[in-house]
């Protein structure tokens, strides 16, 4: 078990492997995570945070993924804005807050799910993802290279976007293997 350091984004969103996510970036701890992931190459980690109604910061859930800037751009507000590519799922061992804000933590980096071939079971799941992405250009602009054949990868964006409570969210992403959100989906899209 290799327990390595990894800067946290914590968002009320997910991506996974494979997976791409515009962020603005304007607080300076995020310039500074951005900087660190630069220079040591290794990225930085997108976890989920419970959202609270105070507008504080709530509970980091424990499974997240590292990600890598793939591309930057300047927003229309004049913001830093970047596009990250999900590399590989993690656990939070330890996490702490240093004084600017910015949250890091010991990780363990944990296996991707294996690709699986989409079978015709998944020919639903497969057709309204792509309806998701006619519907929403700036998502489908993201993804190229769709992989519609690997019921792993489909799993893993329709996990993205599902507007869902965190905590099941975080159950399924938690998994070995993309089984549960294969047989998750199914019932779901089915209805």
């Amino acid at each position: 078990m290799k327990i390595q350091p990894l800067a946290l984004f914590p968002l009320p969103s997910h991506i996974l492997p494979g997976g791409k996510l515009p962020l603005r970036l304007f607080e300076s701890h995020h310039l500074q995570m951005l900087k660190e992931s630069f220079i040591n190459d290794q990225g930085f980690g997108i976890v989920m945070e419970e959202s609270t109604t105070s507008g504080q910061s709530g509970r980091i859930l424990p499974v997240g993924t590292r990600v890598k800037v793939t591309d930057f751009y300047t927003l229309n507000d004049g913001l830093l804005g970047v596009t990250v590519l999900g590399l590989e799922r993690f656990c939070i061992h330890e996490m702490e807050t240093d004084p600017s804000g910015l949250r890091r933590a010991k990780v363990e980096m944990l296996p991707n799910w294996p690709s699986i071939h989409s079978d015709f079971n998944d020919k639903l799941l497969v057709n309204r993802l792509r309806e998701v992405f006619e519907q929403y250009p700036e998502l489908d602009e993201l993804y190229p290279e769709k992989r519609f054949e690997d019921a792993s990868w489909l799993c893993q964006r329709w996990l993205e976007i599902l507007p869902m409570p965190i905590y099941e969210k975080q159950m399924l992403i938690a998994k070995q293997n993309s089984e549960a959100a294969r047989q998750f989906l199914h019932r779901l899209i089915s209805q």
